[in-house]
C-alpha cells in the first residue's frame, strides 16, 4: 500500500489529492464504527439506545470532517483564494525576515558596544 506522501503525488492534482485524503478518513471512520460495534455485542452490556446515540455521534463528526475537508479542498481550488493564501504566505515571510533582520542588528549593535567598551578596559 503506498504512504500517504506517495499517493498525493501520483493524484496529479489537488481535487485527487483531497478526494484520497476523504477516502481515507471515511475508511478510517469506518473501521472505528466497526470495531465499536463488535466491542459493544462481545461486551454485551451496552444499551442500544446508548450504541445509537453514538453512532448518530460518528455520523455528525464524519459529516463535519466531509464538511471541513471539502471547503478545504474547495478554498485551495479557488483561484483568489489561492492568491490571497499566497499573499498571507508572502507576509508572514516578510514578518518573519524583518524580525530576525532587526534582531540581528541589535546582536551586533549589543556585540559591537561591547566590543568598543572592552578594548578599552584591556592594557597591552
Amino acid at each position: 500500500m503506498p504512504g500517504l506522501k506517495e499517493v498525493t503525488i501520483m493524484a496529479g492534482n489537488t481535487k485527487d489529492a483531497w478526494d484520497e485524503v476523504g477516502e481515507r478518513f471515511g475508511e478510517w471512520g469506518r473501521m472505528l464504527g466497526e470495531r465499536y460495534r463488535k466491542r459493544g455485542e462481545e461486551l454485551g452490556a451496552t444499551a442500544e439506545e446508548d450504541r445509537k446515540k453514538l453512532d448518530e455521534a460518528v455520523q455528525a463528526v464524519t459529516r463535519q470532517l466531509d464538511q471541513a475537508f471539502t471547503s478545504l479542498g474547495d478554498t485551495l481550488r479557488d483561484p483568489e483564494a489561492k492568491q490571497t493564501l499566497k499573499e498571507a504566505a508572502k507576509a508572514v515571510g516578510d514578518a518573519v525576515s524583518t524580525t530576525l533582520s532587526e534582531a540581528g542588528e541589535q546582536i551586533r549593535s549589543r556585540l559591537g558596544s561591547s566590543r568598543s567598551s572592552g578594548s578599552s578596559d584591556k592594557t597591552d
